[in-house]
This record gives C-alpha cells, structure tokens and sequence, in this order.
C-alpha cells in the first residue's frame, strides 16, 4: 500500500481520543463549575437576606407596630424584587398581614424572621417576616452559566485539535506513512538503498529513527553479503559431501541436525539397504529402522552430538556395516550436527573369518608336523639308545661279566642311559616343566666364568669374545638354566660356522616399549638385560627362521644334532619371563637376542626342588615305591653306600611299618605320586613318630605335574628317579 492511498488512522485516531477526553474534561469542568455556582449563589442569598435585615427589618416592626398597611406593602414589594425571592408576606397573631409573590410548594426555601419591639424595657413579640427562596431559579441560573462555558471550552478544544492534527499530519503521519511505504517495499534488492523522508527540518525523534534505521540496514546488508557467501561455501560443501559420500564405495554418509532428525542421507550403501535418501530427510532413525537398530543409532547420535567419537559394527538386513559417529562443530565449537560415516564390510568380515579359519587349519597342520617331528625324533633317539642298551645287556648276558670288555660295554649302556636321560631334561626345559631355582644373577660375570670352558667348546679356530655392558642390571635366573642357555646358542653359533670364524656374546641394559615390543613375542614394556650371541657363520634363510624353535628341527647331518638346543634356548626364556629374536641371512651369519628382564630386589636362597647330590651317608632309610623294579634297584644302590634300608610297596605299609616299636628311621626316601595317597599325606603321617626323619622325594614325573597335584611341600626336596652311584 503507498502513502498515497494509506489511511493516516494514526492521526485520526489521536485527533478523536484527544478530542473526546477533552471534552469530557470540559463537561466534568462545568458540572464543578454548576455546583460552584449554585453554592456561590446560595452564599450571595444569605448575604441579601442579611442586608434585607439591616435596611428593611426595623422599617417594617414600625409599621406593623401601627398598623400601617401601605408602609408594610411598600417594604415588602421592595424585599420581593431582591434576587430568588419568590414570596414575601408579614404575618401576625391574627394571620397574614400584607402578602406579594406567588407560594411554592416543591422548590420554595423557607426563611422566618421575627419582628419583635421593645415596650417598657422588655422585647415584645409583633409577629414574622416570611421569605421563601426559589432554589429552582438559583440551578437555572447556575446551569445558563456552565452552559455558555462549556459552549465556549468546546469550541476552543475543537479549533485547537484541528491545527494540531494538521500539524501532527504534516510532521510525524506523513513521514510515518512514507517511511511505512519503504518498509513495505523493502527488500535485499533494495539493501543498498537508505531510507530518506521529505522533511525541512532535521534533527527529531524521527530523524534518530531514520538514522538507526539506516545503520542497521547497512550492517544487515553486510551480513546478507557474508551470509551469501556463506550459503554458497555451504552449497559447495554439501555438493561436494553428496558427491564423496555417492562415491565411496559401498559405503554412505548421515548426518542429523541436534534434534536428532536426518539432513542428509546419502551413498551407495543407501541404494544398495533399500533406502531412499530424500525420504529420509526430516526423518528419525525410529521412522526408518527396527526399534532395537533404531535404539542403538539414537544412542551414538546422542553421544556424538554430546560432542564424542565412536565406531560401531551394526547387522541390517544380513549385512555388516561399520559406521564411524562423529560431531560436526562451528567455527565457535559449538556441535551443530552430527555425522555418521558408514561401509558395507560384510565381504571383509567374511574374507577376515575365512582367513581366521585358513590360518587355524594352518597352525593346527603345524603343530600336527612339529608334534609328529617331535615324536619322531625322539623315537629315533631313545631307538638309537635302546639298541645299545639292549645289545650290549644281550652281549653281557652271554659273555657275562668276566670278560675283559665288559666294563666298557657296561660303560656303553650307562652313556645311552645318561643320554636318553638329558634327552629327557632337554624336554622339560622346551616345555617349561623343570623345576628351577631362579636367584640373582650378574651376567657379565657368569659369562666371564664360563668362557674358558666355552672356548675349548668351540676349538682353536673359531675366536670367542666378550663385550661387557657398563652397570649391567642384574636378572633372576636358575644357574643352571644361564649355563645351558650360553652353551646351546655358542653350540648353535659354532655349527654355524665352517671353518675359522667368531662368536661374540654381548650384554647391555634396553627399556623396551610399547612399540618395540609388538615384534617380540611375549615381552611387555620395561627394563631388560640384552644378551646376543652373534657368529659369522653360514646363517639362515627365512624358511629356516620359522622352524628353528620347534623341538628335533636340525638342519645338521645326522647324527650331528638332537634339535633340541634352540627349543630348550627358547624354552628356557620364555620360563624366565624374557623373549628372544633372530637376525640371520644366507652368508651373513645370525644374531640371536636373548631379553632377560631386569631383577629389582634381594634374592633369597631358596632350597631348589629338583637334583640333589645323590651321595648319602650311611643311615636307616625308608624306601617307598609302589613300581617293584624301581624300589628293588634303588634299595641295592643305597645298600651298596651302607644304608640300612627298610622297603615299603605302599603309603599304608610304610606307615604301620614305622608305627612298630624299635623302628629308628633316619630318611625318608619315597615316591611322590602312588595309588592309594601321594607322598606328602604319608610323609605327615610318619613324621607324627619319626619327627626326627629327614625327606627326599623322587618322581619320574616333570616338576610341573608334581606342583600342580599338591604332592610335596614348597620347601621339599625333589630328586629324579635317574639316581647313580658316585
């Protein structure tokens, strides 16, 4: 609508309020005015009717007094032209005297004035002036007056109202209407253009609108700009987004504003779920999806607007998806949506399931060929034994033992004996089942003990040396194990070599950590002790490398090697907590790194269950075994060192035996594991009568086996059943 044909209706309506209130005004003013009058009038009554006292009163006593009729007419006809006099009459004892006016019942205000004459000094009583008052005529009067002054304020407001409503039109309603006129028409077409009225003076309320107008119309066209430029960046963006998420293979991106409502919905995976993009938009997870699914992606928009990050393997109609969740932020840091990056990885899942079940048939076809080596060789092995075992016993047989090659064919059997027995031994270390005594060990000087005999190991052309690390950590290790550890890797190092060549054993302090340790099996961050045994030997291909640690894997001629130094190397550090890797190449000689872990405290000499010297002092002895062949031998070994032996077949008859009076027993020497109880439960039993007994257990089962069925005491002592006479 323009100025020209837009109703002023603010003016109007001003000029009509401002028009009635004051006439309202003007009318309460009169009635105020009328009352005032009316009681200024009543006053200005009284006043005459004082003034009629003084000029008329005494005039009108003399005349009634003599009875003058004329005289009393002629006063009271003056009285009654006095204003609102309506009725005058003189009256006496015997009634009206002299009467002028006409009476009135309704509106008449009644006034007694008693004429009274002194005669003889005292007041005597002649009779009554009576006035009544017309009230009526005193309200005409007041009301002809507020009339012509209601008459007059009316017609003053009027033309008063008219020159300001002109005035009000010309100054505030034009530019008001004008102003209205460009509102209306504005737009951001029209954001360069500034507001500008018509006037010939400046410097008013109107004007300070205007000019706040102005300026924020030129903020508001700085910001439609940046705006602009902003929607245009947001349209690329999105286009850009909408043309990544369709191109990401099997995949689609999804993206909620903050009340959890799809604004964008897009990819190949959408198409491939049998969903459609635009009828997701405006959309919630629960219009689209099963409640349990729809659940479930609530619960990440929520985290993710929440300002977190997740992943989540979701199944949808038989597939897998991986979905990232993700909040988008403002340029502030405020959350504004939320974002969810989604893949089809049903084919990966199932190619990773199929490679999972490749690689288990794969490992379990490895250890069926290591588990199948191991059988074989040690049945090559202890064969290898029992032929001359049973060959020269069958020789000893029929020579017997006077011949004079019978001590070297008995000597013969005690060597395979004693083979087949470190053969054994060998086992238990690979397999981690030996009993040990770890205690604190310096390896810098252990190695320094052991490198003369090392050296007359190796032979006179292969050259061995030490690099001793400074401050070297101390480690907590069985001796025993250290020993056989150093002489199986310089062994290994030495068969390596063809000819002259060297081996170098050296030690220093490492910290490994997070990312050192992925590559070693079985390490964890911290301190270690590094020992590497590196030699200048043939070294070893990669197909080599993964079967040296498995038990009889040689690559030595036969005869040559068991295959079970490297396994009981392994073994032994994997027992101790450590770890170990190789470097080896074709010609390029091997490096074996040993990680020991660092020991930090005092090392308590703890008394080993396992071999013990198997020299005893001559004593009464209890000799428990439930396996006659083993209890027959050892009885007639202890008896060739003087003992006393008792034997007893079970834990039942060793205990009655040792009940009998007269019955002194020294050692106790029993199995471990029998039918009827284990070693342990005898033992105490027997103690309760020979409480000053010594023990020693023996078993031909591992250490491991023994701890594990609770058959001995922590501080027992264990021997082995392969006993020999020293």
């Amino acid at each position: 609508m323009s100025t020209a044909t837009l109703p002023h209706t603010v003016g109007k309506r001003l000029f009509r309020q401002t028009l009635l209130l004051a006439l309202a005004l003007s009318v309460v003013f009169s009635a105020v005015f009328t009352v005032v009058e009316y009681y200024r009038s009543k006053v200005s009554l009284n006043e005459s009717v004082e003034l009629l006292k003084k000029t008329h009163l005494d005039a009108i006593t003399a005349a009634l007094w003599s009875l003058d009729r004329q005289q009393i007419a002629a006063q009271i006809d003056g009285i009654h032209h006095y204003p609102f006099i309506s009725y005058v009459a003189v009256v006496d004892q015997g009634g009206v005297v002299v009467e002028s006016g006409t009476r009135s019942e309704l509106f008449g205000d009644v006034r007694r004035i008693d004429l009274t004459a002194t005669y003889n000094g005292r007041q005597v009583s002649l009779g009554s002036l009576y006035l009544e008052i017309d009230r009526q005529a005193i309200m005409r009067d007041a009301l002809s007056t507020a009339a012509v002054t209601l008459l007059f304020q009316t017609l003053t407001i009027t033309i008063v109202m008219l020159f300001t409503f002109m005035l009000f039109e010309r100054q505030v309603t034009r530019h008001l209407a004008a102003a209205a006129d460009y509102f209306t028409s504005f737009g951001f077409a029209r954001v360069q253009q500034p507001l500008q009225l018509d006037k010939h003076r400046y410097g008013d309320e109107i004007d300070a609108l205007v000019e706040a107008f102005n300026r924020m119309r030129e903020s508001l066209a700085v910001a439609y700009q940046q705006q602009q430029g902003m929607l245009q960046a947001v349209r690329e963006s999105e286009a850009l987004l909408r043309a990544i998420a369709r191109r990401i293979p099997n995949g689609g991106v999804w993206v909620v504003d903050t009340d959890g409502r799809y604004i964008m919905f897009e990819g190949s995976l959408v198409e491939s779920l049998g969903l459609s993009g635009q009828e997701a938009l405006g959309r919630m997870p629960g219009d689209l999806f099963g409640e349990p699914l729809a659940d479930r992606l609530v619960g990440c928009y929520r985290l993710a607007l929440a300002g977190g990050t997740l992943s989540e393997e979701i199944e949808y109609r038989e597939r897998v998806l991986w979905i990232q969740f993700a909040p988008l932020e403002d340029e502030h840091g405020a959350v504004m949506a939320a974002v969810a990056l989604g893949i089809d990885v049903t084919e990966r899942r199932q190619a990773e399931a199929e490679r999972r079940e490749m690689l288990q048939r794969l490992g379990q076809a490895h250890k069926m060929e290591a588990v199948g080596r191991l059988a074989g060789g040690i049945a090559h092995d202890y064969n290898n034994k029992l032929t001359v075992i049973l060959g020269y016993a069958h020789v000893l047989k029929l020579t017997g033992f006077q011949s004079k090659e019978a001590p070297e064919q008995l000597d013969q059997i005690i060597r395979a004996a004693e083979h087949s027995r470190d053969i054994t031994r060998q086992l238990l270390a690979f397999t981690r089942s030996e009993r040990v005594n770890p205690v604190r060990v310096d390896l810098n000087r252990l190695i320094s003990q052991s490198s003369k005999s090392l050296t007359r190991l190796i032979g006179e052309d292969i050259t061995l040396s030490h690099v001793a690390g400074a401050d070297l950590w101390p480690v907590r290790i069985d001796p025993t194990q250290a020993d056989q550890l150093l002489m199986n890797l310089v062994m290994n190092a030495r068969d390596a070599i063809a000819g002259t060549g060297s081996v170098t054993i050296a030690t220093s302090n490492v910290v490994l950590d997070r990312a050192t340790v992925r590559h070693l099996q079985g390490a964890s961050p911290g301190e270690y002790v590094l020992m590497t045994v590196s030699d200048t030997g043939c070294g070893m291909d990669p197909e080599v490398m993964e079967h040296i640690f498995e038990p009889f894997y040689t690559t030595k001629e036969m005869g040559k090697g068991t295959g079970l130094g490297l396994a009981t190397v392994y073994g032994i550090v994997r027992q101790n907590g450590g770890a170990i890797s190789v470097e080896s190449e074709p010609g390029g000689g091997s490096v074996f790194s040993i990680y020991l872990p660092r020991f930090v405290g005092e090392s308590h000499d703890v008394r080993r269950l396992g071999e013990v010297d198997e020299t005893l002092p001559a004593r009464t002895t209890l000799l428990v075994d439930d396996d006659d062949a083993v209890r027959d031998i050892t009885a007639l070994m202890l008896r060739r060192l003087g003992h006393t032996v008792i034997t007893a077949s079970d834990p039942d008859e060793a205990i009655h035996l040792c009940q009998q009076p007269g019955i002194v027993v020294d050692l106790i020497l029993t199995d471990v594991i029998m039918p009827s109880m284990n070693g342990r439960e005898m033992v105490r039993s027997i103690l309760s009568h020979q409480k000053a007994a010594k023990v020693l257990y023996m078993s031909g089962y591992p250490a491991d086996v023994v701890e594990g069925r609770g058959a001995v005491d922590a501080d027992a002592r264990l021997l082995s059943r392969l006993l020999k006479l020293k």
